[in-house]
């Protein structure tokens, strides 16, 4: 079985593991469910200058220093914007809105098309599950040319709620939960993941830091789409990540 090292700290109040320990993937995953923007699409750009754009209409802070907003868990940032509980869905709903209207000019990150087009002719079934709308992602995924690769798009428009999505997607589906990994790119992510008792990949080029997530003990951490992909690479390939 081909093995890897996961750099990750331990969850909750196990012992940080030695990041020199190598760890086995069994059983193997045979769903992968992508988070959208920031994760397949590259829209991290787009986000703030759409933030900044419905921002002052909603009563909203102006956000922070592009790299200072991917330092700060989601609920961090939020509070410091002034998005409260009872805004959150207004904001959400406006910014799906204005989303929508650069759909079909966002860009996957550049590795994507290939990488996906590889785990989708190995076998595995692809599937999203995202804040933002579907409408909105198929949109995005129709002008990259790899809506056909994915089984199943879900957007789901609570925020914080990707935890009962992610059941919802295991029940619907009759999945196990070690046949599925879910890849995203934000705290709220991990945290769903870890709710749900999903395992979950941490990818470091998206809205939030590799160190901000490595916080949450992802079961995985990948630096970039290839990575994920040699991860999943069948074990005669002795593809090994150090």
């Amino acid at each position: 079985m081909r093995r890897m090292v996961i750099p990750s700290p331990g969850h909750g109040n196990r012992k940080p593991p030695d990041p020199r320990i190598i760890f086995e993937m069994q059983p193997r995953p045979t769903h992968l469910i992508f988070d959208f923007d920031g994760t397949l699409a590259d829209s991290f750009a787009s986000s703030v200058a759409i933030f900044q754009r419905i921002g002052p209409g909603l009563g909203l802070k102006p956000l922070p220093d592009p790299e200072r907003v991917r330092s700060m868990p989601t609920r961090q940032l939020l509070k410091e914007i002034g998005v409260s509980f009872w805004k959150l869905r207004r904001v959400v709903k406006a910014y799906q809105a204005a989303a929508a209207d650069v759909a079909h000019d966002l860009k996957l990150f550049s590795e994507w098309p290939a990488v996906l087009r590889t785990l989708h002719a190995r076998g595995l079934t692809l599937g999203i599950l995202s804040s933002n709308r579907e409408d909105v992602i198929r949109t995005c995924l129709r002008a990259n040319g790899v809506e056909d690769l994915f089984a199943s798009v879900v957007g789901y428009p609570k925020l914080f709620g990707k935890a009962k999505a992610l059941r919802r997607i295991l029940k619907s589906r009759d999945l196990d939960r070690a046949e599925v990994l879910y890849v995203g790119d934000e705290t709220r992510d991990l945290e769903a993941a870890h709710k749900a008792n999903v395992p979950v990949v941490a990818v470091g080029w998206g809205f939030q830091r590799p160190d901000i997530l490595r916080e949450l003990a992802p079961t995985y951490a990948v630096n970039s789409p290839g990575e994920l992909l040699a991860l999943l690479a069948p074990p005669s390939s002795g593809v090994q990540l150090k």
